[in-house]
């Protein structure tokens, strides 16, 4: 099944060079996005791993976004996409190359005269859709930040004992780590690159929240934290 989500830009990836498109446009869209808070054709991702992703389309989109985060870090850290299923992404491939055809044929078809009426129909239609889109993602955006916002009242909630997880964090050796890890069934090489980041950036400084452990350590996200959180609760 194919989601609608906002996406850390940073976990994502694209197999297309930056230099493949021209900085001002990137610029352009980059200010555009920061000032509407929204990108309004999503970009089109399939996950690669539990945290990481992969442009299928949209790449002068993505580094739009990119962009936008080197200009706003924090107004542009989240970009919105759809995520493919693994099971979806023969057909979505195929959807894609037939949208692509049909629109290079429409841009390379000599131009028929039509009338005034007819294309302000036309154009009334595409405004509308339009309009429409942007509601369907508006709303799509405010239900996952009411999300965020339901998930960081329950860490609230929580707040002692995830001190005690920070510390954990802070604190553990390596195979107390790996074990703690397991337990939210994070194991083999995503574990311990996860461990080898912890255990290299607490040398630099402690973390002072989870937030701060997101943001530094490799291979962590805000859906991950959480979930190690969930299988910590109540073990302290």
């Amino acid at each position: 099944m194919t989601e609608y989500y906002l996406v850390d830009v940073k976990s994502i990836s694209s197999n297309q060079r930056r230099s493949s498109f021209n900085e001002n446009d990137l610029d352009k869209l980059a200010r555009s996005i920061l000032d509407s808070e929204i990108l309004l054709k999503p970009l089109i991702l399939n996950q690669t791993g539990p945290e990481s992703y992969e442009v299928i389309d949209g790449n002068f989109e993505y580094y739009s976004a990119v962009r936008a985060k080197e200009i706003n870090p924090r107004g542009g850290e989240m970009v919105s996409a759809f995520v493919i299923s693994p099971k979806d992404q023969k057909n979505i491939t195929e959807q894609l190359s037939i949208l692509n055809a049909a629109i290079n044929r429409t841009v390379s078809s000599p131009s028929i005269p039509i009338n005034n009426t007819e294309s302000d129909q036309r154009l009334s239609n595409l405004e509308a859709h339009v309009d429409r889109a942007i509601a369907d993602i508006k709303d799509e955006s405010r239900k996952e930040f009411q999300r965020l916002n339901n998930q960081i009242t329950d860490l609230k909630t929580q707040l002692p004992q995830k001190i005690e997880a920070l510390e954990v964090l802070n604190n553990f050796g390596k195979v107390e780590l790996t074990l703690k890890l397991q337990m939210a069934s994070i194991k083999g090489k995503t574990a311990e690159k996860i461990i080898t980041s912890i255990l290299k950036e607490r040398k630099k400084q402690g973390f002072s929240s989870f937030s701060d452990v997101v943001k530094r350590v490799e291979g962590l996200g805000d859906k991950r934290m959480v979930a190690i959180l969930d299988a910590w609760n109540g073990t302290f």
